[in-house]
């Protein structure tokens, strides 16, 4: 049983330091940045993410934000999305995973500009609390 307890204690503490990632349906896997580097920082229009796709390769990308959507989600919040909000680092990895999904291969350039806000933005934007809950 001792061994038992000590494997379960092991197990825990692995998971506890290893970062979350996310994974697309054609295999691309997705952890950010933040949560690799411990760079707690979070930018409107910047956030940064490893991804490795289905045959081990890695590669930093970049989600970039259109100055004006930045404007239009402060707007859609009434305040309550600043730019330090956690919120952007939700809707740009769902915007890279997306992207990875439809064009299975990274973003040229390891940059993936998004100059359009989805419906699905927008009604996260609304709903979103100031401490990240929805």
């Amino acid at each position: 049983m001792a061994v038992k307890r000590e494997q379960l204690s092991h197990d825990s503490e692995a998971t506890r330091s290893r970062p979350i990632e996310l994974i697309t349906e054609n295999g691309f896997s997705i952890v950010r940045a933040s949560d690799l580097y411990g760079d707690g920082v979070t930018d409107a229009r910047v956030n940064s993410f490893l991804v490795r796709d289905p045959h081990g390769y890695e590669l930093d990308i970049a989600v970039e934000f259109a100055p004006l959507l930045v404007l239009e989600v402060f707007k859609h919040s009434e305040g309550r999305i600043s730019g330090d909000s956690s919120y952007w680092t939700c809707c740009s990895e769902r915007h890279l995973a997306d992207y990875l999904l439809e064009q299975d291969d990274y973003p040229p350039d390891a940059t993936l500009k998004v100059d359009q806000l989805s419906p699905d933005d927008l009604d996260l934007a609304m709903r979103w609390q100031r401490d990240g809950e929805i």
